[in-house]
């Protein structure tokens, strides 16, 4: 006998997938925002304080602009060595 299942599990199981991946994208960021040396973040022009507490302040949205302003001009720094 076939189960259908309702959609209200399948919109359940999505929605947790969803918040899932965003939560290991949060934790990465914020593990490499704090690896990240005090002096890479002077050269870039970026202030690392200000957004490992936005991180956490606002979440994702921390995040976001963590991946999409600083995250750039931190690779953009030469490696000392």
């Amino acid at each position: 006998m076939l189960h259908i299942v309702p959609i209200q599990v399948i919109f359940f199981l999505f929605f947790a997938a969803i918040s899932i991946g965003l939560f290991i994208v949060w934790v990465m960021m914020l593990i490499e925002a704090l690896k990240t040396p005090t002096t890479t973040w002077d050269a870039a022009g970026q202030n690392q304080l200000l957004y490992v507490i936005g991180m956490f302040v606002v979440g994702i949205v921390g995040t976001l602009l963590y991946i999409l302003i600083a995250r750039p001009a931190l690779r953009g720094v030469p490696n000392p060595g």
